[in-house]
């Protein structure tokens, strides 16, 4: 191509330079051909599209090519998912002149997680709509939180974009990208502003004939196909930060951008320079203190995504041009790994280089928090879970309202509520990130209904639940994201069955459910995703085959279980479309045993297994990640009389309340099999009956 073409999209990557093939004497059609790997792949069904085009079906892990080409940009799309997991494109979109790409990446996984963050600076009246992975469009049209429906596959990467901006406005994404995925990712911040800068450079070494796209922060492909100065379509908002990567690189060459990212920009930005060569050199090293089942995500110059799961040698899959610079940086680890690098970045390389130190170490330390039902207090508590070691966190115990009895804790871990049974209030309060002390909000403690027994916050951490027993009705609360204060929903609150107990809500925030106890039946509400307004779904309430204590969701958001106390599970498909339920086996599953006050479940990270807390101890299932159907595991998991159970962020520990003896066990779960053993330490005294708890893990 002879000249510059800017394009609006994400990132790719090469293989082979194609010939265009002319059908006309002017503007021959150049067309490219896109391809890929699957990793993570156990389910059936997976189907990919490229630019809306006819389904390719994916059977396994390895590599895949579309039949069809595609012309200037692409885009890869998940048209049908695997059973019982999520499937995520990374690289899902881009440009290319002539290059064939073979970047695209899908990770799937029974295990995801959410993508949301924040707006700020739009203007009163205006909106914006934001993609991640070129697809799940979310519409803003506030400053504040926001969240895609659409989870995020563990392992795998998300790109947010901004496909529409607001009038007069320009708004860019902060944080924009990442890979590795292994928690919710909660700081993708929007920046808007009527002030707005641009970013380009100049690129050199060229080869004549060959073309390179770059990106900034994820989006804008822009193919560059001479040497000399360029720039990007899109500019920054001030006081924004670029990002710029190499999405295609040309063939038979590597470029490599130096000068590539800018924070707090206040004016152009001219010298984000790219220099092509057909001489390159590796980047690697040494990691070394990774324990087993960790692992840790690198980046080289921005870009380039290596995960590492074992100590020892590494290197970038992508070498750097001659003459060019390298600048590694860490992105997402395993919870509780700290890692530090040395020898991290070079200019001018000449050689390849092997000597970038990547050091790791584990820090163990649990914070958790237990309501103190009768002193009207919640009670904080630092766990070392490598010495056993257990001392109260600063200030500790935290005045709460009257018979306080359940906690809940946003998904961002920065505000933890308390619903307060005696008083018929909540108790809100900011959560110190360094050491778990708690301070009150300012306008603590929020009105609930009459004695709320439960209170849950949405994935998207936006709004927060009330389970009221005594007035027959869930209130519903938005969040302040700055200060954690609440304000009570339109409609709020919203009529339930007859003492209403628990609540569960869809990983993804659009649906609600509600335990009745005294109704022996489950309430299901739609939630709505500018309000947090609750609408009861057609067929609610739903039997139940007892009086339910109790409910879990799967990790998957496709099965919701709710806990009988009369020795019962109950195990619900929930369809993703209405979020109407399905009884997979009318009546409950029981159990072979004698135990009885069945009170609390959850699962493992991976939803394979389920943990029932019971008067005698520790029931386990297997669950069956596409039916939801569970088979019950024998004997007892664990011995005790538990209240509780709750894990871990990543679901690799179980945290289970013993309500009598006023201990909480915490147990490591084995990645494989679900089986359970204790920390050093295990159990704990807590000073309370455990009715729930909130853990945080650092």
């Amino acid at each position: 191509m002879a000249a510059t073409v800017s394009l609006l999209a994400a990132c790719g990557g090469s293989s082979q330079s194609r010939t265009p093939t002319a059908s006309a004497p002017t503007s021959p059609p150049v067309t490219f051909s896109v391809a890929g790997r699957v990793s993570g792949l156990t389910g059936s069904g997976l189907s990919l599209s490229l630019n809306s085009g006819p389904a390719l079906a994916i059977a396994s892990d390895g590599a895949f090519a579309f039949p069809a080409e595609a012309s200037q940009r692409f885009t890869v799309t998940v048209t049908s998912p695997a059973a019982g997991q999520t499937c995520t494109v990374s690289n899902a979109t881009g440009a290319s002149a002539q290059t064939d790409v073979d970047t695209v990446r899908v990770h799937c996984s029974s295990t995801s997680y959410a993508v949301r963050g924040t707006v700020s600076g739009l203007a009163a009246g205006q909106q914006l709509t934001l993609t991640n992975n070129g697809a799940d469009p979310v519409v803003v049209a506030a400053n504040g939180a926001y969240a895609f429906a659409v989870r995020v596959a563990q392992n795998g990467g998300y790109a947010v974009a901004v496909a529409s901006q607001p009038a007069g406005q320009t708004c860019t994404v902060r944080n924009a990208t990442g890979a590795g995925v292994l928690a919710d990712i909660t700081d993708v911040a929007v920046l808007c502003a009527s002030t707005s800068h641009r970013v380009g450079g100049s690129a050199a070494g060229l080869a004549a004939g060959a073309s390179v796209t770059l990106l900034n922060n994820g989006a804008d492909a822009t193919v560059l196909s001479n040497n000399g100065t360029y720039a990007f379509a899109a500019r920054v908002a001030d006081q924004a930060s670029y990002s710029v990567t190499v999405g295609t690189q040309p063939d038979g060459q590597t470029c490599t951008v130096s000068n590539a990212r800018g924070d707090n920009v206040g004016a152009d930005a001219g010298n984000v320079n790219v220099q092509c060569d057909a001489v390159t050199h590796t980047i690697g090293g040494t990691l070394s203190g990774l324990l087993a089942n960790q692992q840790v995500t690198l980046f080289n110059n921005g870009a380039d995504p290596l995960t590492l799961t074992a100590n020892g040698a590494f290197q970038f899959e992508t070498p750097i041009a001659a003459q060019s610079a390298y600048a590694v940086s860490q992105g997402a680890a395993t919870s509780g790994v700290s890692c530090s690098l040395s020898n991290a970045s070079g200019s001018n390389v000449t050689a390849n280089v092997s000597n970038v130190g990547l050091s790791c170490s584990t820090s163990a330390v649990s914070f958790l928090y237990i309501p103190d039902y009768g002193n009207a207090r919640v009670l904080g508590y630092r766990i070392d879970r490598a010495t056993g070691v257990r001392t109260d966190l600063p200030g500790a115990p935290y005045a709460a309202g009257s018979n306080n009895r359940w906690l809940a804790m946003n998904p961002a871990q920065s505000f933890l509520y308390s619903a307060n049974v005696g008083s018929s209030n909540v108790s809100a309060y900011t959560v110190d990130s360094t050491t778990g002390a708690l301070t009150a909000v300012a306008g603590s403690p929020f009105a609930s209904g009459a004695q709320p027994t439960a209170i849950e916050v949405s994935p998207d951490g936006r709004f927060a639940y009330t389970a009221n027993s005594q007035s027959a009705n869930v209130s519903g609360y938005s969040i302040d994201q700055t200060t954690g204060a609440l304000t009570p929903l339109p409609g709020s609150p919203y009529a339930a069955g007859t003492i209403p107990t628990k609540i569960a809500i869809t990983p993804n925030s659009r649906y609600l459910y509600v335990t009745n106890q005294n109704s022996n039946n489950l309430s299901a509400y739609s939630i709505d995703a500018t309000t947090g307004a609750l609408t009861e779904l057609a067929g609610s309430p739903y039997a139940l085959a007892g009086q339910p204590y109790g409910i879990g969701m799967h990790p998957s958001g496709d099965f919701v279980y709710p806990v009988v106390y009369q020795a019962k599970l109950h195990a619900f498909r929930i369809d993703p479309a209405t979020g109407i339920l399905t009884d997979t086996q009318p009546g409950g599953y029981g159990t072979s045993g004698s135990d009885w006050e069945w009170l609390s479940f959850t699962t493992n990270g991976a939803g394979t297994v389920g943990y029932v807390a019971t008067n005698q101890g520790i029931r386990a299932y297997d669950i069956n990640t596409t039916t939801g159907a569970l088979a019950e595991r024998s004997p007892f998991a664990h011995a005790g009389r538990y209240q509780h159970v709750t894990t871990n962020r990543a679901g690799s520990r179980l945290y289970a309340g013993d309500f009598h003896a006023i201990y909480t066990h915490i147990l490591d779960i084995n990645p494989t099999t679900g089986d359970l053993s204790p920390i050093t330490g295990s159990p704990f005294s807590v000073g309370a009956r455990p009715y729930n708890m909130v853990v945080v893990e650092r």
